[in-house]
């Protein structure tokens, strides 16, 4: 029996669907790539605008540190809603 030709198109076969398989992950790599480059600017924004709430959080626990009624007041229901302020953020 010649098992040639079975083994031939066995190895064909399985080049094909390993060629096939790596174009598609390659494709894929380059679908997940483009997208983290099109969320990096989002991110940033992101990143900024946590800074710039970070210091508005700050400067107003400061204010009721000093005694500023209002202030204290925007920080004890914030304190009840869970949210923690670092004092050490600076503006």
């Amino acid at each position: 029996m010649n098992l040639f030709l079975p083994l031939l198109i066995l190895m064909i076969a399985w080049l094909f669907w390993t060629g096939f398989q790596t174009t598609q992950l390659m494709k894929e790599r380059s679908g997940l790539v483009e997208l983290h480059e099109n969320q990096e600017p989002t991110v940033v924004t992101a990143q900024q605008m946590r800074g710039q709430l970070d210091a508005l959080a700050a400067g107003t626990k400061r204010l009721a540190d000093e005694g500023h009624p209002h202030a204290s007041l925007v920080v004890q229901e914030l304190a009840r809603r869970g949210v923690t302020i670092n004092p050490n953020v600076s503006n």
